[in-house]
């Protein structure tokens, strides 16, 4: 079997969830074929737990510093490393020059997106066309859904496309073992992080007139910012994010729903709450939205949404109905295990890098 050393350069230590799941899950399997993949994230489990903003700036200067000097490193010792996967782009704000450098080295690199970064420069007169620039450069492109395949075809034409998916090992052995706790009440779920909780606000009145017509039926938030919420009534949990407890978390609820709002930044997420409602056999419920889309199919395996009333009459129908929403939550599992099954794409991630 041939070796490959691989160097990823991620944004965020594991404790990030998209460097979780596109890089270090992939390690161990990496390993089995040959690839021995060393990971150096930007950003580290200090910056994600740090509240103070002032700690926060000093710790991305000291970021950017330790990873300036690790690619000039690379730019004076080419050889070192195979190939380099790069989350997004090297240096957030800053624009293009050291992509520009690698290529100009004869350094192959390949990028991966999992969210519409380049929306992020938008309105940045420097920085507009940066993350064409970081694609076109790139050997390269990895993408998860098709409207960032869309964006990033138009710069290069080594585009590959994987999904962000779980290691759903994991969550069959929690299922099968009963991790999970039986609840009186019908419990509405939800789970993500203090950037992606504004959307439940788009949806809050919604489900607190559900709540209030339905008496047994309680809304979990995990990971959600408690900060946004102004008037907390005892149906809602919040529920601090616990990569140790998050699958059994999703497993106490009946339904999971992904509020979106319709913009172009939402178009290019990858669904990733549904997968982990999917995976742990929920029937979901999503806003008409992106890859929402492509991953619900209507009345088979959830609900996709696009209004108030919407919202309302989806939620009534799989609340009064447990027979819908077994099936549904059977076709979800099925669904997971035939596409978005992580040692598929987990090979599929291999041959892309060896260049099969």
């Amino acid at each position: 079997m041939d070796t490959m050393t691989l160097l990823a350069l991620t944004k965020y230590s594991k404790a990030g969830a998209s460097s979780r799941y596109r890089f270090y899950n992939y390690q161990k399997y990496f390993k089995k074929e040959g690839i021995t993949m060393t990971i150096s994230p930007l950003l580290t489990q200090k910056y994600l737990e740090s509240t103070n903003k002032y700690n926060k700036i000093l710790i991305i200067c000291l970021a950017y510093l330790k990873r300036f000097f690790l690619i000039v490193n690379i730019l004076i010792k080419p050889k070192k490393y195979d190939v380099l996967l790069i989350e997004y782009e090297l240096f957030p704000y800053v624009p293009a020059w050291f992509e520009f450098l690698l290529s100009k080295r004869g350094i192959n690199y390949s990028v991966d997106y999992d969210d519409a970064i380049f929306h992020k420069y938008d309105k940045h007169i420097l920085l507009k066309n940066k993350i064409a620039k970081v694609m076109r450069y790139a050997d390269k492109v990895i993408v998860c859904n098709a409207y960032l395949e869309e964006y990033a075809r138009k710069h290069n034409q080594n585009i590959f496309m994987i999904p962000t998916v779980v290691l759903l090992d994991k969550y069959k052995e929690a299922i099968q073992e009963k991790k999970y706790l039986k609840h009186h009440s019908f419990v509405i779920g939800w789970i993500g992080s203090r950037t992606t909780s504004p959307y439940i606000l788009e949806i809050l009145f919604i489900l607190e007139l559900f709540m209030k017509k339905y008496d047994d039926v309680v809304l979990h938030l995990v990971g959600f910012d408690v900060l946004l919420l102004k008037n907390k009534t005892p149906k809602i949990k919040v529920i601090p994010w616990n990569q140790n407890t998050e699958i059994e978390e999703i497993l106490n609820f009946d339904i999971g729903i992904m509020p979106l709002r319709d913009d172009a930044w939402a178009r290019g997420k990858c669904a990733f709450k549904l997968i982990q409602y999917m995976s742990a056999k929920k029937p979901v419920i999503a806003s008409n939205v992106g890859m929402n889309c492509s991953l619900v199919e209507e009345g088979i395996n959830g609900y996709t949404v696009s209004s108030d009333e919407a919202w309302f009459e989806a939620l009534e129908k799989l609340y009064k109905d447990k027979s819908l929403r077994e099936r549904m939550a059977k076709n979800n599992f099925a669904k997971i295990e035939k596409s978005y099954n992580h040692a598929i794409h987990a090979k599929y991630y291999s041959q892309i890098l060896k260049g099969i």
